[in-house]
C-alpha cells in the first residue's frame, strides 16, 4: 500500500519524508529500481537529488527517481521556510546484478477444521517476477497466478536450468522442487505443521540479460489457530492511556497479538489481518476485562495479567488459571514468554522447555503445555540458596529469558545488600536444575524496576531500561553501561526533549531500535556503547508500535480508528545511510565461517571443526573473536592462518572442539559422567564490528552427551543366514539353565524384538558385528570392548579364549564373580556390570594373578575370542548385547539378536529305547498269547463234530463254525 505522507506542523523540527520500492519490502534496491519518493505538506519547493540520479518531476512532492550509478546518494526536500531543518538521507543504491524475485503462493491441503498432523503438506507455487514489470496484484503480494511477463521470464530461466531450493533458517532443511508446469510454474512440497517455517528461497546462480534472481525471504504459512467469539463478549484492553503492547511467538513470527487500551487483537499472518480477541461478559466483569496489564502468548492459547491474576483464552474457552493450576491469585505482576526460539536447543535431562514464566514479588512458577504450572522458587529460598545476608529484603520485578534457552534471569532487588538498593541478575537453568548469582548489579531507584531483555548471544548480553534509561550490559558484564546519542553526552530521553521509551526491539542480529513515545527512533548494535539517530519514518501523533520482520527489516503497525495497519520499514537502508553521513564504516570487508547447524552432537572420542575468516584493512588489527558458554565442557585447539595483500588482510582461524576424558581412570564414573557432559553455546563474531555491519549471528550449541537417536544393529556376518520363521514359542532344555530342571519349559520368542535366528553351525565360533548408527544413519563400526548374556537363562554356551590366552595381567571380570557380587541384591542384569564398573584385566597390578585359565567372557572386533556352542544339541538363544568400554560412548548402547544352532546329528537316550523296545515287545507277546487261545478255544469245539453227519447236522455244524469264525 501506499505510505501516506506526514507534516509535522510548525512544532516540528525535522521534515517528514519516505520513499519505497514497487514491491515495497525493499528487497531490491538498485540501478534498475524505481524508487518512490513522497512528501506531503504546502511548504515543499522540489526535490534535491544527484546529479546521477533522473526524477520524473523535481517539482513534485510525490514522483519517481531513478540512479543510474551505484553508490550512497545524497537526497532531500527543499523547503520554503527556515523553521524545519531540512532531512536529508543518504541512500544506498546496489548495481544491478539481480533484477529479480521469486513469487510463492501457497496451496494449504488441511482442513482448516481439523489439524493437521506431522504427515501433512503444502504446496509451494513458485514463479520468477520483475518488479519493474510486474502486474499490481504482484506487487501487493495477492497473485494467485503469474502474469504473462512472469510465464515468460520464468521459462526462459527453467530453459536455463534454473530451480529455487526453500531452505528453513532454524535447521537448514532444504526442498527441492518435483515439478514445472507449463504454466511457468514450480512445485515445492514443504511441511503443513513446522516450527522452522522462516526461510529463504534461493536458486541457482543463472543470469537471464545480465540479471540473476535475488534470494527471497518467505515465512511459510500455518494452520490458523481460532479464537471464536459469541454476540455477548466483551473487549479485553489495558487501561485507558496505556501504552501499546505487542508480543510475538518466538518461533512463528506470524503470530502475533497486539493490547491496546479499546482492544486485543490476534494475527496468524503477520498483521495482514487481524481479529480481536474477547471475553464471556459471565465470567469476567466488564470492569476487569478494561484492566488487562500483560499478555503472553502460550502454545495453545494467549494469557492474560488481570488484576493479579492470570486468565487463559483457549479456541472455545475462556478460564482463570488459579490455585487450582498451583498458581498464585491477585499478587501476580507479571507474565513474560520465550524471546528466543528454543526449538532447536538439546536438552541434556531429555525434559521439555517451560514456555511462560508467572510471577509474584516473592515468588516465579513456570509453565509448560497442558497449563502445568511449576513453582521453582520463592525470596527466602533464594536467601538462603545464593547466601544473601538474613537481614535484607529480597524482592522480584522481572523474569526474562535468556538466549541460552534453559535459563530463566530474574532481576531482584535487594534492600540491605548495599547503602542503596541494588538490581541484582538472578539464573535458573532448566536442565541442571541449578541456581547462579551473575556477576552484575546495577544502583537501583527507590521503587519501581527496570524491564529486561536479553540479546542473541553465546555469553549472557542484555538491555534493562525504564521510561527515562537504558543500560547495556555485554558478555557477562564485561562492558557494561547508559549509552549515549552518539556524539554527545544526553541519553535518548533528554534528547528527544523528555519523551519516554515506548518500545525495544531486538532481532537475531544484534540491531536493537529504541523506539520513543513520540515515534523517533533509535538505531543500537550490539557490542557498541552509542545510539543514533534515525531520519523520522511516522509523525509523533500516530499510534505506532515496532513488530520484527524476519527478513531483518522491521514492521511499523499502525493503529487507528480503522483497524491495524503495516508497512515496511527499511531500517537496513536506514541505518546504513545514517552511519554513511557520520562517516562510520563497517571495519571488517567480509567475515565467513561454516557453522551451519544449529546443534552439534558430540559423543566420547567424537570432535567437531569450524572455520571462521575475515577480511580487514590492514592497519586495524582485526581477528575472529570465538565466544564460548561453558567452555569447561571440552577442549579447545586453534589455528590461525594471516595473509596480506594490497593492504588487505585475511585471517582464516580453525576451531577444534574435542573431548580429553579418560573415564576408565574415573573412582566415579557416573559423577565425572555427569560433570563432563551439557551444552556449550559456541559463537564466531568479528573483534569489532560497526553500525552499518549486516553480519546475522550465529549460535551453534555443542551436546556433549548421547546423540538423540545413537544405537547399535547387530549385522549379519557373511556366509551366515538369518532366516524368520513362523514360530511364536520354543522350547529350552531344562538342565542347561541357570537354574536347571529336570523339566523342558516352554518361552515366547518375540520376532519384532529379537530378529531374525541367525544360522550357525554347531562348530563354528560365533562373534556378532556391531555397527553404530545415527537414526538410520551408519556411523562406524563398533570396535569397542562389549559383554553379552543369554535372557532366557540358557548356560549351554562358552567362550573360546581364556583369560590368559587373551594376556590379561591378572584375573578379569566376568559374569560368574559378578553374579556372586551382588547375590543378595534386587539388581538387573543390565546394571550389574557396564561401563560404569567396568575393569580392564590388561593393566598392570600387585595382586596375584589368581586363576587366568578362566574362560573370558569380554568380546571385541579385534581380538580373537568367540562364542562356541552345545556339542550335544542343537538349539536358540536369545542374546542380549552391552557395550562395555567407558570410553566409547554416552548412550547406554544395546541390542538383541538370536542364533539358532544346527547340524548335530543328536544320539537316542538308551533307557528311553529300551523302555519303548520292552514296551513294543510286551505288546507283541500279549497279542501272541491272546492270538493262541482264541484259537485253540476254536479248534477244541470242532474236535467234537462227527465228520459224517446226517444233512441237516451238516448244516448245523456249518452254522457253528461260521458263528466261531465270526467270535473270532
Amino acid at each position: 500500500p501506499v505510505l501516506l505522507l506526514l507534516w509535522w506542523g510548525g512544532a516540528c523540527a525535522f521534515a517528514l519524508w519516505r520513499y519505497r520500492t514497487p514491491e515495497g519490502t525493499y528487497v531490491l534496491f538498485t540501478t534498475r529500481t524505481t524508487v518512490f519518493l513522497e512528501y506531503e505538506g504546502e511548504l515543499f519547493l522540489s526535490w534535491n537529488i544527484p546529479v546521477v540520479c533522473t526524477i520524473a518531476n523535481e517539482s513534485s512532492p510525490t514522483t519517481t527517481l531513478k540512479c543510474q550509478i551505484s553508490g550512497s546518494h545524497r537526497l532531500e526536500p527543499i523547503l520554503d521556510t527556515e523553521e524545519l531543518e531540512y532531512s536529508d538521507r543518504f541512500i544506498p543504491f546496489a548495481k544491478d546484478l539481480n533484477c529479480f524475485l521469486w513469487y510463492v503462493v501457497t496451496n494449504s491441503t488441511w482442513n482448516s477444521s481439523v489439524p493437521p498432523s506431522n504427515n501433512d503438506t503444502q504446496v509451494l507455487t513458485l514463479w520468477i517476477y520483475d518488479p519493474e514489470n510486474a502486474i499490481p496484484s504482484e506487487l501487493d503480494h495477492s497473485a494467485t497466478s503469474p502474469s504473462a511477463n512472469s510465464r515468460i521470464l520464468s521459462k526462459h530461466f527453467w530453459n536455463l536450468g534454473q530451480e529455487p531450493v526453500v531452505e528453513t533458517h532454524l535447521r537448514n532443511t532444504r526442498y527441492f522442487a518435483d515439478e514445472f508446469t507449463d504454466l511457468g510454474l514450480w512445485k515445492i512440497k514443504v511441511p503443513a505443521n513446522s516450527d522452522d517455517i522462516i526461510t529463504i528461497i534461493h536458486g541457482k546462480a543463472i543470469a537471464f540479460q545480465d540479471c540473476f534472481v535475488q534470494d527471497t525471504p518467505y515465512i511459510l504459512s500455518r494452520p490458523e489457530q481460532p479464537f471464536f467469539n459469541n454476540a455477548n463478549d466483551i473487549s479485553l484492553s489495558s487501561p485507558a492511556g496505556s501504552d501499546i503492547y505487542i508480543v510475538w511467538s518466538a518461533c512463528f513470527p506470524t503470530t502475533a497479538l497486539v493490547l491496546t487500551d479499546f482492544g486485543t487483537f490476534h494475527t496468524n499472518d503477520g498483521f495482514r489481518t487481524s481479529k480481536e480477541i474477547k471475553a464471556p461478559s459471565h465470567i469476567l466483569a466488564s470492569n476487569l476485562a478494561q484492566n488487562v496489564t500483560a499478555v503472553a502468548l502460550a502454545d495453545d492459547g494467549i494469557l492474560f495479567l488481570i488484576n493479579g491474576n492470570i486468565y487463559k483464552r483457549e479456541s472455545n474457552d475462556f478460564f482463570k488459571l488459579g490455585t487450582d493450576y498451583d498458581l498464585s491469585e491477585g499478587d501476580i505482576i507479571g507474565v513474560q514468554s520465550r524471546v528466543w526460539c528454543p526449538s532447536e536447543y538439546p536438552m541434556k535431562s531429555g525434559r521439555k522447555l517451560s514456555t511462560t514464566a508467572i510471577w509474584t514479588s516473592t515468588d516465579v512458577h513456570l509453565g509448560y503445555g497442558d497449563n502445568v504450572f511449576i513453582r521453582i522458587t520463592d525470596t527466602s529460598k533464594l536467601q538462603n540458596i545464593l547466601g544473601f545476608p538474613e537481614d535484607v529484603s529480597l524482592s522480584l520485578g522481572t523474569v526474562s529469558y535468556d538466549s541460552c534457552p534453559a535459563e530463566i534471569a530474574l532481576l531482584v532487588a535487594c534492600i540491605g545488600c548495599s547503602s542503596s538498593r541494588m538490581f541484582y541478575v538472578v539464573t535458573y537453568n532448566e536442565d541442571r536444575y541449578m541456581w547462579v548469582l551473575r556477576n552484575f548489579f546495577l544502583s537501583a531507584p527507590s521503587k519501581g524496576f527496570m524491564k529486561m531483555e536479553f540479546m542473541y548471544s553465546a555469553l549472557p548480553s542484555m538491555l534493562l531500561w525504564n521510561k527515562t534509561s537504558m543500560y547495556y550490559s555485554y558478555r557477562n558484564n564485561t562492558a557494561y553501561g547508559f549509552p549515549p546519542v552518539h556524539e554527545t553526552n544526553v541519553t535518548p530521553a533528554e534528547y528527544t526533549n523528555g519523551s519516554s521509551i515506548h518500545q525495544i526491539v531486538i532481532d537475531y542480529s544484534g540491531n536493537i531500535v529504541i523506539k520513543m513515545q513520540n515515534n523517533i527512533m533509535f538505531f543500537f548494535k550490539f557490542d557498541l556503547i552509542d545510539v543514533i539517530l534515525l531520519p523520522r519514518w511516522e509523525n509523533e501523533s500516530k499510534n505506532t508500535v515496532l513488530y520484527l520482520n524476519p527478513s531483518g527489516n522491521l514492521y511499523i503497525v499502525v493503529i487507528n480508528s480503522s483497524g491495524i495497519h503495516r508497512q515496511n520499514y527499511p531500517l537496513k537502508m536506514e541505518v546504513h545511510g545514517t552511519s554513511y553521513s557520520l562517516f562510520d564504516e563497517c571495519p571488517y570487508l567480509a567475515f565467513h565461517h561454516n557453522i551451519d547447524l544449529n546443534v552439534y552432537y558430540l559423543d566420547k572420542g567424537d570432535e567437531v571443526t569450524f572455520w571462521a575468516q575475515i577480511l580487514f584493512q590492514e592497519n586495524l588489527g582485526l581477528f575472529v573473536d570465538v565466544r564460548i558458554h561453558r567452555p569447561e565442557l571440552l577442549e579447545q585447539a586453534t589455528h590461525v592462518q594471516y595473509e596480506i595483500a594490497h593492504e588487505i588482510c585475511t585471517k582464516n582461524q580453525t576451531i577444534k572442539f574435542y573431548q580429553n576424558v579418560d573415564y576408565s581412570e574415573s573412582l566415579d564414573y557416573m559423577k565425572t559422567v555427569h560433570e563432563t557432559t551439557g551444552v556449550m553455546t559456541v559463537e564466531v563474531q568479528p573483534s569489532m564490528t560497526g553500525k552499518a555491519c549486516s553480519t546475522v549471528r550465529k549460535l551453534s550449541y555443542l551436546f556433549v552427551g548421547c546423540p538423540p537417536s545413537r544405537h547399535i544393529v547387530i549385522q549379519t556376518p557373511p556366509g551366515i543366514t538369518c532366516i524368520k520363521h513362523n514360530f511364536t514359542s520354543y522350547k529350552l532344555p531344562g538342565n542347561f539353565l541357570w537354574h536347571s530342571s529336570p523339566k523342558d519349559t516352554v518361552t515366547d520368542y518375540d520376532w519384532d524384538k529379537y530378529g531374525c535366528l541367525m544360522e550357525v553351525y554347531y562348530r563354528d565360533p560365533f562373534r556378532p558385528e556391531i555397527a553404530l548408527y545415527d537414526g538410520n544413519t551408519f556411523v562406524k563400526m563398533v570396535e569397542a570392548n562389549y559383554i553379552l548374556w543369554e535372557i532366557k537363562g540358557r548356560t549351554d554356551f562358552g567362550y573360546n579364549s581364556s583369560m590368559g590366552d587373551v594376556g590379561c595381567s591378572r584375573e578379569a571380570q566376568n559374569w560368574f564373580s559378578l553374579l556372586e557380587n551382588h547375590k543378595n541384591q534386587e539388581i538387573e542384569l543390565d546394571d550389574i556390570w557396564g561401563p560404569q564398573n567396568y575393569n580392564s584385566c590388561f593393566e598392570f597390578s600387585h595382586e596375584n594373578l589368581q586363576d587366568l585359565s578362566q574362560q573370558y567372557h569380554i568380546l571385541n572386533r579385534s581380538g580373537s575370542n568367540s562364542l562356541i556352542w552345545n556339542m550335544e544339541q542343537s538349539g536358540i538363544y536369545v542374546f542380549k548385547v552391552k557395550i562395555l568400554d567407558p570410553n566409547f560412548s554416552f548412550c547406554d548402547l544395546k541390542t538383541f539378536f538370536a542364533v539358532h544352532t544346527y547340524g548335530i546329528v543328536e544320539s537316542p537316550d538308551i533307557a528311553k529305547t529300551i523302555m519303548f523296545s520292552i514296551f513294543v515287545l510286551s505288546l507283541f507277546l500279549g497279542i501272541l498269547v491272546l492270538s493262541y487261545f482264541k484259537y485253540a478255544r476254536i479248534f477244541q469245539t470242532l474236535r467234537y463234530v462227527d465228520p459224517l453227519p446226517f444233512p441237516s447236522l451238516q448244516n448245523h455244524t456249518k452254522e457253528s463254525s461260521q458263528g466261531l469264525k465270526k467270535d473270532q
